[in-house]
């Protein structure tokens, strides 16, 4: 999962021109969604919880969603480490990837929801300039 996303955010760090406005970064948003799409279809995850995962765009957010194969009867407390570990890992590499990248200095911020199988959100998080602030 980790080389999935790692890979989905550095190719959309690397697209497009520079733009100064509101709807030309929603627009970038739109594009690195779709790029970020073509990524998971090339390459579907394999890190045997993650069943699927797409990226589209709401306004200037990039949202990936995951759903993950967890078992049933997994506890509160167990989720909570996950989660921990999770934005732990996720939250300090994209803002490393990103902190040069003008359209994230724009405003650009990207959104990890995680679903169960059954719909239920297991974690929802955004990454944005101050997410980045403190690290």
């Amino acid at each position: 999962m980790k080389k999935a996303w790692v890979a989905a955010v550095l190719f959309i760090s690397a697209a497009g021109p520079v733009y100064s406005n509101d709807a030309q970064v929603e627009e970038y948003a739109r594009m690195a969604a779709a790029g970020a799409n073509e990524f998971f279809k090339k390459s579907p995850p394999s890190d045997g919880v993650t069943v699927s995962s797409r990226a589209y765009s709401a306004g200037k957010a990039v949202v990936y969603e995951n759903v993950l194969a967890i078992r049933s009867n997994v506890t509160d407390a167990e989720l909570a480490i996950w989660r921990s570990g999770t934005r732990s890992e996720v939250v300090p590499a994209t803002c490393s990837m990103l902190k040069r990248d003008p359209f994230f200095k724009k405003g650009l911020y990207f959104r990890y929801i995680y679903l169960s199988r059954r719909g239920e959100v297991l974690d929802d998080f955004v990454v944005n300039r101050p997410a980045c602030s403190g690290l």
